[in-house]
């Protein structure tokens, strides 16, 4: 991944959401319903500030409040140092119940990523039933000119996520993209028109996976670039909160997908 921490992230007092956020368009958009906050690992007090949330009056939109990453930064230096899963576990929880105001603030915020992914899914199965003309010449042009898996994961990336040069269009494009690249190295012969629905939700999983991870490397990331860090453990914690994060959604997303079976 090429992902940078060289940010500092976003400050207090400013909104949680950038206001150029509902100028990206996506095809499809999400009707679901945000969740309500739900605890994190049972311990949901060991997140609180005193601090509140501020709103303002005019429009009601939600402030970050001071220091909003403060403890999320403190207990994710402490898993890159040590390794410590449990410090991991307690940053990512700091991160959503704090830092971005909780879960329904988290949905809120990453609501283009929510689109993409759903917008990328119907794309894929429209590909595979050829329920669309539009679709089918496109790809007849690709199946014409013998395309690669390779060419046909770039023009995926065109038809599925926002263009732009906004921080949630950019790193949508390089979340589908790196998600796409792993389907192709688990299944080097792997078939982009012809996708199961399970290999489009493993996609879709490994997709939010990623973008989970560039999100928090640009909000907090600063904390792997710590000197006393060796480049290989930098690496290695890297690697390891970003298949915790997958893992995390991938446990979520099959969840949700149980619920709508039983409906």
């Amino acid at each position: 991944m090429g992902t940078s921490v060289t940010s500092s992230g976003p400050g207090p007092k400013v909104p949680f959401d950038p206001p150029w956020l509902d100028d990206i368009e996506i095809t499809q958009p999400v009707e679901r319903p945000p969740q309500e906050d739900t605890k994190a690992n049972g311990h949901r007090q060991e997140y609180e500030e005193a601090q509140p949330i501020e709103v303002l009056p005019q429009n009601g939109q939600q402030l970050a409040p001071q220091r909003r990453f403060a403890n999320a930064r403190r207990a994710l230096r402490e898993f890159v140092r040590t390794g410590n899963k449990d410090s991991l576990r307690r940053a990512m929880g700091h991160y959503s119940l704090v830092g971005m105001g909780g879960a329904r603030n988290v949905a809120n915020r990453l609501r283009v990523v929510t689109r993409t992914g759903v917008n990328a899914f119907s794309f894929l199965q429209a590909v595979r039933k050829k329920t669309d003309q539009t679709i089918n010449e496109w790809i007849g042009v690709l199946q014409a000119r013998s395309a690669s898996a390779q060419e046909i994961a770039d023009e995926i990336v065109k038809r599925t996520t926002p263009v732009g040069g906004s921080q949630d269009e950019v790193t949508s494009r390089e979340s589908m993209a790196q998600a796409l690249e792993d389907l192709i190295e688990r299944d080097p012969g792997v078939d982009f028109l012809n996708l199961t629905d399970e290999e489009i939700w493993m996609l879709i999983e490994s997709f939010l996976g990623y973008e989970a991870f560039q999100r928090i490397c640009l909000d907090i990331g600063q904390v792997f670039e710590d000197p006393s860090i060796s480049a290989r453990d930098r690496v290695v914690r890297m690697k390891e909160m970003r298949d915790y994060l997958k893992s995390e959604l991938s446990a979520q997303v099959e969840e949700l997908r149980g619920k709508e079976t039983n409906a």
